[in-house]
């Protein structure tokens, strides 16, 4: 529904009008686990790929932010509650 406040607010109907909706969506998706450029999808006579280079660097973010989490939690577990 196009006219809920937020929407209204962040005007993303009005953004994204237009826009290749089906490539933002895949580029949210986790990163390729292969060695390859990652076909993202084609639109407006173009084909939109994320380099190869590039998903071996998300990979290696996610697993950071991974284990930041990861740690967090068990920080908490270790934190008397009266401490947090």
């Amino acid at each position: 529904n196009e006219t809920t406040p937020w929407l209204k607010h962040t005007k993303w109907p009005v953004r994204f009008r237009d826009r290749p909706l089906d490539i933002l969506t895949t580029s949210t998706l986790q990163p390729a686990l292969c060695d390859d450029d990652y076909y993202l999808d084609h639109w407006s006579g173009t084909s939109f790929t994320s380099p190869a280079a590039n998903e071996a660097k998300l990979r290696v973010l996610m697993s950071a932010v991974d284990q930041m989490f990861v740690r967090a939690e068990q920080t908490l577990a270790n934190t008397h509650y009266r401490l947090r």
